[in-house]
């Protein structure tokens, strides 16, 4: 199935009910059946009968574009994240963008990606974790410590989705700050409206801004390089409140050109210690 995706400000001539109903979802959390009657109707200015919206309807969820709960129809996450990573491959194919370098060192049980910049290292590390959520059955517990959450300020909306996702599949998140500046307060508001595990403690802070992530058998582990480190730190300690706070800077700052290394361990027991260090601090 093939959805023409436009802007509903957009010219509607054209477009089929199955778009009409797509763009409304996308303004809208969750609209009944009749409520995207009416709403082509108000929002388009175009007639549809009851009936065509529920062709259209059908035939989305067919094609698992969207999901109902009791009498609501909303678009499937799921569905977000299988386009958004079909749209990433396509424009690393078409526009010849550099992809992460993958190497595997020590044995099969050890890879390491070298990725070069912090957009992308929060591209990949998403990847893998939703990966892992879409198969864990068993131990659903995934723990990460470090200095910031850094990666809510440019890449917000993809850990809401990720999130969301660890809702549904009842994964539950411990995440360890070690610093507690007025944007790490506000990452453990947004943690905790989540209804997932966040704490600040001091005592977990490394000499170097290196993170830990651990999650079924695996452990991930990657440092940000001093100079990056540093003018994030800068950041962190400046913004005192969130008028302070120069987007275009800091976006800056995730897209500077840079070569990090993430480790990806496959160990159980050496993920499990890193999961049970991190979980006795809560």
């Amino acid at each position: 199935m093939t959805l023409e995706l436009v802007v509903p400000e957009a010219n509607v001539k054209g477009r089929t009910t199955k778009d009409l109903v797509f763009s409304l979802l996308i303004e809208a959390k969750a609209m009944t059946l009749t409520q995207l009657h009416r709403g082509i109707k108000r929002r388009y200015g175009k007639s549809v009968t009851f009936q065509a919206v529920i062709k259209a309807v059908k035939s989305l969820l067919e094609h698992k574009v969207l999901v109902k709960k009791k009498r609501l129809y909303s678009l499937n996450k799921d569905w977000i994240f299988e386009i958004r990573n079909f749209f990433d491959r396509l424009y690393t194919h078409e526009f010849k963008v550099k992809r992460p370098m993958k190497k595997v060192e020590l044995g099969k049980e050890v890879t390491v990606y070298t990725i070069h910049n912090l957009l992308e290292l929060d591209r990949l590390w998403n990847d893998l974790l939703m990966n892992w959520a879409k198969k864990e059955e068993k131990d659903k517990r995934n723990v990460w410590k470090g200095r910031h959450c850094w990666w809510l300020i440019p890449r917000l909306q993809e850990e809401d989705l990720l999130h969301d996702y660890f809702t549904k599949r009842k994964i539950k998140t411990y995440n360890l700050l070690s610093e507690n500046t007025v944007l790490d307060r506000i990452s453990f508001n947004y943690y905790l409206k989540k209804r997932e595990k966040i704490k600040v403690s001091k005592k977990a802070r490394e000499k170097t801004d290196v993170h830990l992530s651990a999650f079924g058998d695996y452990l991930v582990k990657f440092e940000i390089p001093t100079a990056i480190s540093y003018k994030l730190e800068r950041i962190y300690k400046k913004t005192r409140k969130i008028e302070d706070l120069d987007l275009k800077k800091v976006l800056d700052i995730f897209k500077e050109k840079t070569e990090i290394e993430v480790m990806v361990i496959k160990d159980k027991l050496l993920a499990d210690k890193v999961k049970e260090e991190v979980i006795s601090y809560f």
